[in-house]
């Protein structure tokens, strides 16, 4: 018996009792240092790779590693005020938020959304692999994750339909993650937007077929950020798009940009003004090359964001990597338009 299958009937019957909490109450946060008074605003994106065995060994050190390095951070005053992070899919995942000290929670969808039989078409439907998990069930949940000293105060989501997938992404139930965020000192709360779009190699499928479906994914991103966020409001998106440097995802990519016309790669604009840390230069220029971890800004109507800088806290080359991803950070200003 394929142990997909029975990873399969083992993630539906743990997903039918576990209740849903989309926005979970953590440890009370320490002071944060200057933020209100600079309007400063830090943000990560980080896939963790929180898999279950027997799908990844050792996983379960490594979140709690990584939830270490969180709260030594903000020991120091330096923690992201919001972390986004992907393939968050364990218990000791989700403890990250308590053992990090972030208050806020928010997270994203348990089960694929409703939606029609074959969103990518028949003839994709028709060819779909039981031995790639494509015609079972999803065993696991989105794995997305938002954390944050502030609080969040609502949230949407939505799963991508069952079909709408490519390979072994299909043991999971991809989709998008949006919280509400209201900043101290600001009237109006900044929307952040968490995902993780299908891979590509890793679906032991054609090449071909993982970026339809990836495609399809990117359209259907950018058609619900439209309807649930108003255009008007400040943005951030982050997340694994799985874009690479592939032509045809770099394609979709551009034809349907998440966060709209005008959003702009917040590392990439910390490259440009060389503002990244000087020890995490060579990781973040691996991170634009890979061209999958990003972190998009949008501007609202009366606000605008300013890249102050970035870093890459969580190295995924050498020694010490706790993810096959690297985990970095970027620092925002938030400048009031009509003022300036």
């Amino acid at each position: 018996m394929s142990v997909w299958r029975v990873l399969g009937w083992v993630g539906l019957a743990l997903a039918s009792m576990a209740p849903q909490f989309p926005i979970i109450p953590g440890a009370a946060p320490t002071p944060l240092r200057g933020a209100n008074q600079t309007g400063d605003l830090s943000v990560l994106t980080y896939n963790i790779k929180a898999q279950p065995w027997p799908l990844a060994m050792g996983r379960a050190s490594a979140a709690a590693a990584i939830a270490d390095r969180l709260a030594a951070m903000r020991a120091a005053g330096r923690q992201p005020h919001v972390v986004m992070l992907q393939e968050a899919f364990t218990d000791q995942a989700r403890r990250i938020a308590r053992q990090a000290g972030y208050r806020y929670v928010a997270r994203g969808p348990a089960h694929v959304s409703p939606g029609p039989r074959a969103p990518l078409g028949g003839a994709y439907a028709r060819a779909r692999r039981w031995d790639r998990g494509e015609r079972s069930a999803a065993v696991f949940d989105s794995g997305l994750l938002i954390l944050s000293d502030y609080p969040i105060l609502r949230t949407s989501r939505f799963g991508f339909p069952a079909g709408a997938c490519a390979g072994f992404d299909c043991l999971a139930s991809k989709g998008v993650l949006i919280a509400w965020v209201g900043v101290p000192g600001r009237d109006q709360p900044l929307a952040f937007v968490d995902t993780h779009l299908n891979s590509r190699h890793s679906t032991h499928v054609a090449p071909g077929r993982a970026d339809a479906a990836q495609a399809w994914q990117v359209a259907q991103l950018r058609k619900a950020i439209a309807q649930a966020i108003d255009p008007r409001m400040p943005a951030i998106f982050a997340g694994d798009t799985n874009v690479g440097l592939v032509p045809v995802r770099m394609a979709a990519f551009a034809k349907h940009p998440p966060l709209g016309d005008g959003s702009r790669d917040t590392l990439a604009e910390a490259l440009a003004t060389l503002h990244v840390d000087r020890g995490s230069l060579a990781e973040a220029d691996a991170i634009m090359t890979r061209h999958k971890d990003m972190i998009l800004a949008r501007d609202g109507q009366t606000l605008r964001f300013d890249t102050l800088g970035a870093t890459v806290p969580f190295a995924v080359d050498g020694r010490g990597a706790l993810s096959d991803h690297a985990g970095f950070l970027v620092t925002l200003r938030l400048v009031d338009r009509t003022s300036t």
